[in-house]
């Protein structure tokens, strides 16, 4: 019996380190692609906190707690349907009255002019951090100054 109790520790033990790195995993990639679509909306002339709005939906799955809304029968459907609402909201006030998720609070955005954006977003014991940057292609089509 002492074996058994053992060996279920074990494995138990196992199979929550396993759990926790395959979250923060998910993590990881979620935050990077979080940092591309920041470089994009940079690249397309989003300003600050449109590029704030655009990770902070990036990395939804990865977030936390949703603290509003608090409706318990608040289905994915709804969720959906406010993202683009989200999106669009003008002011931090607006936004933030639409949706808002515990780990949004952790999230610092950097931007960058034109280079490289630098996403950082804390959940539960690891800070994830992804970075992402566009090229400028135009130097290679246009001659530029001339």
């Amino acid at each position: 019996m002492l074996e058994t109790v053992l060996a279920v520790l074990c494995i138990t033990f196992v199979f929550l380190v396993l759990f926790n790195l395959s979250h923060m995993l998910m993590g990881k990639i979620l935050v990077e692609h979080a940092a591309m679509r920041v470089a994009r909306a940079r690249a397309v002339g989003f300003n600050d906190f449109m590029c704030l709005k655009t990770a902070r939906v990036a990395v939804i799955p990865v977030a936390g707690k949703r603290l509003w809304p608090t409706d318990e029968d608040f289905s994915a459907g709804k969720e959906y349907a406010r993202v683009r609402t989200y999106l669009e909201s003008p002011d931090a006030p607006r936004a933030n009255g639409l949706l808002d998720y515990e780990n949004w609070r952790t999230m610092t955005v950097d931007p960058g002019d034109g280079g490289q954006s630098v996403v950082t977003l804390k959940t539960g014991w690891f800070k994830l951090e992804g970075k992402a940057g566009i090229e400028d292609g135009a130097s290679y089509y246009m001659e530029i100054g001339q």
